[in-house]
């Protein structure tokens, strides 16, 4: 992670955090936000939340980064993955209950986990695409070019859930050891932060069951894809259930436009999203054009040289990452009006990505672990 430019004063942020619980109306909260703005120059902040949390679960802070079902699409590919450069920040108000006994310092060093996480670095959607290309491959699926426009926003509702989960302390808690990270330590807050997590996770106001649920919505907006008439309808209820529990407001609102996704998915595919979809894998699309199948099927042949010689847990699903954009690009161009000769040459090279991909599976089998953790009843 980066470090933020020296000669930042820290006072007017610490000062605004702490004071919250007496001082939340509309000129604080955009005081906070014009100084996030100031302190994180490379992403902006739309707009800062504080939340009145008096019977609900403690949240503590969220970080909602801004992307749509647009946007999505990018992170189904084998491009690199990026920070994102818009967020909203919500703020729990039992962040500043007394039985917690915040510092002022303590909330600023979680702040700058939560949104460091989200601005500089890339591991929260690196976790979250190892996820799907993992999700994909343990059930011989891929993602499909003609996935409605409503279905594209479900994912994006998934994206976000899962990235702000994946990379915020307050999912890890309870779960895993969190040590400062080097963006905190770097700005001179990395004992405050670990001091806040001691006393959140001794505190009485975290209820933490010790399940990891990062990936849950992940898991079935993507489940929900090959069984959505049996599966929409209780989705959407649970959903429903989900909004009355969450105090988050941020978290209610994407539940809310998840819910009216849902609802849509019956609608008929969207040609024209499509088409747009296929220009999110242009390159390949490209590559695959001028190559052809032939192409496909050597760069098949140079990773299965690759996945023999190595022993890194990353550069297996790197390739596993790579027969997932094969696959699709493959299936996509089996369902147009082939030649005999041309659909069969295909279809090989269709079987052999899957069997690439579970040759990979297979040899890191004990080398990563399931990074969703969801089993569904049959």
């Amino acid at each position: 992670m980066r470090k933020i430019a020296s000669g930042f004063n820290y006072t007017v942020l610490e000062k605004s955090l702490y004071n919250l619980d007496a001082y939340h109306s509309s000129a604080d909260l955009a005081r906070i936000k014009n100084e996030l703005n100031k302190l994180f120059k490379e992403a902006k902040c739309l707009s800062v939340i504080y939340t009145e949390n008096t019977d609900k679960m403690f949240f503590g802070m969220r970080v909602y980064i801004d992307i749509d079902g647009n946007s999505v699409i990018d992170y189904l590919g084998d491009s690199p993955s990026k920070p994102f450069a818009k967020y909203y920040l919500e703020i729990d108000s039992k962040l500043l209950d007394p039985m917690l006994n915040l510092t002022d310092r303590e909330l600023m060093a979680i702040l700058l986990h939560e949104i460091g996480h989200i601005v500089y670095d890339t591991g929260s959607v690196d976790a979250v695409r190892v996820a799907i290309d993992k999700y994909f491959a343990e059930r011989d699926e891929h993602f499909d070019l003609n996935a409605s426009r409503n279905y594209r926003e479900l994912l994006a509702f998934a994206l976000k859930d899962s990235v702000v989960k994946a990379g915020s302390l307050f999912a890890k808690i309870g779960n895993e050891e969190i040590l400062a990270d080097t963006f905190v330590v770097s700005c001179g807050y990395g004992q405050d932060l670990e001091s806040a997590i001691r006393k959140i996770s001794s505190s009485s106001i975290y209820l933490n069951d010790s399940i990891d649920n990062r990936f849950i919505v992940l898991s079935w907006v993507l489940k929900i894809k090959t069984d959505m008439n049996i599966s929409r309808i209780p989705t959407i209820k649970t959903l429903n259930t989900a909004k009355k529990l969450t105090a988050s407001e941020l978290e209610r609102r994407e539940l809310e436009k998840a819910t009216r996704n849902l609802s849509a998915l019956k609608d008929p595919i969207d040609e024209g999203f499509t088409d747009d979809i296929k220009s999110r894998f242009s390159a390949r699309v490209d590559k695959f054009k001028i190559n052809g199948i032939r192409g496909i099927s050597q760069d098949t042949f140079v990773d299965r040289v690759a996945l023999k010689s190595t022993t890194d847990a990353d550069d297996v699903m790197l390739i596993v990452k790579r027969c997932n954009t094969n696959i699709t690009i493959l299936t996509d161009y089996l369902s147009e009006d082939l030649s005999p000769s041309n659909r069969a040459e295909a279809e090989r090279v269709l079987k052999d990505l899957y069997a690439l991909r579970q040759e990979c599976l297979d040899k890191n089998n004990t080398n990563i672990k399931g990074m969703i953790m969801v089993h569904y009843n049959d």
